[in-house]
């Protein structure tokens, strides 16, 4: 019995990092998008960034979102929320500088 206790605990331990380590990778996902962001809004050129492509995985990324909010998954409903944020101001910066 107390072998199942223990084989419990450590499940739990486990899936708690790695709960944590999904909410830490769901916020440092998006952020690395941001000097593609950066690079537009300060050079002002899109040259070689793709409109469709961005415009792709933001719309996309909305498909993500509402299975992550109908699941309720806390991590994946932040990041896709992040990269909507993202790709949102990519796609203005394309559109701004084209």
């Amino acid at each position: 019995m107390a072998s199942q206790v223990q084989e419990e605990a450590l499940k739990r331990r486990s899936t708690k990092s790695i709960d944590s380590l999904m909410t830490l990778a769901s916020v440092i996902h998006p952020l690395t998008a941001i000097p593609q962001v950066y690079s537009i809004y300060v050079t002002q050129d899109v040259s070689g960034v793709s409109l469709w492509t961005w415009l792709g995985f933001m719309l996309l990324g909305l498909v993500f979102l509402t299975y992550s909010i109908v699941h309720k998954i806390k991590p994946l409903i932040l990041n896709q929320i992040l990269w909507f944020i993202v790709d949102f101001l990519v796609v203005i910066g394309i559109i701004i500088y084209s």
